[in-house]
């Protein structure tokens, strides 16, 4: 792993979990992003945890494999690990799983949250950050959907994650910037949309500029994309979000 966290060739999956002192019963399950190529594992991981604990929320940061012409492995790497997370909720005094995830990582959040496969593997929200959600050629990022799908045409239809949303996806927040050059905000868009059409709960928030990646490095880390006041909006916007979820189950 270099020093911005970058790790590729991730062979076996493994799951970093982190518990604050006192737990508010909320915990977020992490994707980090990376085309399905690596994990970024700082901007998009390790750093997502440090704001949480501060929060008193939980974290499961995933390193989940990298496809290799297995496209099913990272969405079954994160699918276990909610099963594992949900085998233990109540010791960690959890009582609410969501799901966040960053670029190609916002796919596998967006895959997690319309291709679960039972009530263990359902995260009770998603939190999309700058998603890649199409594979649709010309709208996409090439490299997640090369990578994750061979350009295999039914499987890129079938990850096409517009086309899998339904009335059991769960509501979802979804953060990206006007001038993302990396992965259009059209799919954003789609899937905030096709939310719409089957009566999901949610919600789309745009920043004027910031492009793409700028995850969880604040000034504290480094250069920030973001400006003092985007930042603290998105700050904002991700604690109410998550204070509005907590209070549904109170």
């Amino acid at each position: 792993m270099g020093t911005d966290g970058i790790m590729g060739n991730i062979n076996d999956p493994y799951i970093d979990i982190y518990l604050p002192k006192k737990c508010n019963g909320q915990m977020l399950v992490c994707c980090p992003g990376g085309g399905y190529r690596y994990c970024s594992s700082y901007n998009e991981g390790t750093r997502v945890a440090a704001w949480c604990l501060k929060q008193g929320i939980a974290c499961c940061v995933v390193l989940y494999r990298m496809p290799n012409h297995h496209c099913k492995v990272p969405l079954t790497d994160v699918q276990n690990a909610f099963r594992y997370c949900r085998a233990h909720q109540a010791e960690w005094g959890v009582k609410q799983l969501g799901i966040i995830g960053f670029s190609a990582g916002g796919h596998l959040a967006a895959s997690a949250s319309t291709l679960w496969v039972d009530a263990a593997t359902r995260p009770d929200f998603s939190v999309l950050v700058y998603p890649v959600i199409t594979l649709e050629q010309d709208v996409t990022h090439k490299g997640t959907r090369s990578n994750l799908t061979d350009n295999k045409i039914d499987l890129v239809e079938y990850y096409s994650l517009e086309n899998q949303v339904n009335a059991s996806t769960p509501q979802t927040l979804l953060l990206l910037c006007q001038d993302d050059k990396v992965v259009p905000p059209e799919n954003s868009m789609r899937y905030y949309f096709k939310m719409v059409k089957c009566k999901v709960p949610g919600e789309l928030h745009f920043f004027t500029n910031g492009g793409h990646g700028w995850g969880f490095t604040t000034p504290e880390y480094g250069k920030d994309k973001l400006t003092p006041g985007q930042r603290a909006d998105f700050f904002k916007i991700l604690s109410r979000w998550l204070e509005d979820r907590w209070a549904e189950i109170k």
